[in-house]
């Protein structure tokens, strides 16, 4: 296991965070004149027993980031995350420090955006930027944390690593006369040609890590993918333009404020499958999203999500590509608050398929996962994670490493986290 140095401007980071939970530095219910600045974060302090494989970001074919019997007590994530409004347009960009980043500290987001102010029920509203799309029903926190669990679902784990939308998107929504919301939006983006690679080489995997600007990943040792593909490089870049064409989604909307939401998305990133440059190859990824979220009596939440879709990359022989597979995944998730108190408990179903010309190169996969966490809030600023995370995945790729293809993987965490 390789640890990432900590370099000076992370502990700035933790700093500013340890001060932040005791001093807000813009107040809403202070009067300012425009701009309006604010800024707040997270730091994030874990320790992690792992009963694992070892890790996609060693290199290995594990689930988890980080594999191996051992246990690591470490700084797990500082984020900043700084604001600025002026009428009706506000810009926000988010930087952090997190264990495994190519660089100590990076853009996760930045963008700018506008929402007038409107009388009547039709409202419109656009951003610009690099952004995440809008899949995450659970992400809704500080820097794309999530409120309920420490590990992000599997359609999250790969959106905060594939998927980010470097553009513009705009929507329109329409609120009825007893409240509710109907929407639709749709974005154009570029940088997202690679997407599909992870997937493909490594499958599915769980966890909370979000990809910066600057950051790559090594592709699994040892299943022959260079051998294949001389051109291809040991690392995958998540955001990088390759092909010149550019990429789109679009999707719709309808929520009950404080009672219900649904979402619908296509995605297409229009990749082209046989162009490649400086050792990334562009794939064609598409796919469809759904997610529901509801609030229920008893302080009760549920949120499910589904995705499918297919990707392929390499040049068309015999009606076929070198890679193509189709992947799946879907959760559910249910909540339960009281007071400072929640509990939260999540499966995951996850699995690919494939239908390319290169059987030797075997990418199917399947297996399912459980999620619980525990957490406790202190004073609004303070919280502490308990979770535990087990999955049970079969991966044929595994073989040709001389492992058995279905194995077994459990991660113990304990979590401190400070707000502001």
């Amino acid at each position: 296991m390789q640890y990432v140095k900590v370099e000076s401007p992370a502990f700035l980071i933790i700093a500013a965070c340890l001060i932040g939970s005791q001093h807000q530095v813009v107040s809403a219910s202070t009067e300012v004149s425009f701009p309006e600045f604010s800024f707040h974060g997270l730091t994030d302090f874990r320790y992690q027993h792992a009963d694992a494989q070892q890790g996609w970001l060693d290199g290995g074919l594990g689930t988890f980031l980080s594999g191996g019997e051992n246990d690591r007590l470490r700084i797990n994530e500082a984020a900043m995350v700084l604001q600025g409004r002026l009428w009706d347009w506000s810009g926000t960009a988010t930087v952090k420090y997190a264990h495994g980043q190519e660089n100590p500290v990076d853009l996760t987001e930045a963008f700018l955006q506008y929402r007038p102010v409107s009388t009547i029920p039709w409202r419109l509203g656009a951003r610009i930027g690099m952004f995440f799309p809008p899949i995450s029903l659970e992400n809704t926190g500080i820097a794309w944390s999530s409120p309920y669990t420490l590990t992000s679902s599997a359609i999250n784990s790969w959106v905060g690593e594939e998927l980010k939308t470097f553009g513009g998107e705009a929507h329109l929504t329409h609120q009825l006369e007893n409240g509710d919301r109907l929407g639709v939006f749709a974005a154009g983006l570029a940088n997202n040609d690679t997407a599909g690679a992870l997937l493909t080489w490594r499958g599915w995997s769980l966890h909370d890590y979000e990809s910066t600007l600057h950051d790559s990943y090594p592709l699994p040792e040892g299943i022959g993918i260079q051998n294949v593909f001389r051109r291809q490089a040991t690392l995958t870049r998540p955001y990088v333009e390759v092909d010149g064409r550019p990429g789109y989604y679009t999707g719709f909307s309808a929520e009950r404020p404080d009672l219900f939401k649904f979402r619908g998305l296509y995605y297409d990133n229009r990749g082209n499958p046989d162009i490649v440059e400086k050792g990334q190859y562009a794939w064609h990824t598409y796919f469809w999203s759904l997610g529901f979220k509801a609030e229920l009596p008893w302080d009760l939440t549920v949120i499910g999500q589904g995705m499918t879709g297919r990707t392929s990359m390499g040049r068309l022989r015999d009606e076929k590509r070198p890679f193509d597979v189709g992947y799946w995944a879907s959760s559910i998730l249910l909540s339960k608050a009281f007071g400072v108190h929640r509990v939260s408990l999540r499966y995951d179903q996850f699995g690919t398929d494939e239908n390319d010309r290169l059987p030797q190169d075997d990418n199917r996969e399947h297996g399912y996962g459980f999620t619980a966490n525990y957490n406790l809030t202190i004073a609004k600023h303070h919280q502490f994670n308990f979770e535990v995370n087990h999955i049970n995945k079969d991966r044929s790729a595994r073989a040709k490493l001389g492992q058995a293809t279905n194995q077994e993987e459990t991660l113990w965490q304990i979590a401190y986290r400070i707000f502001f």
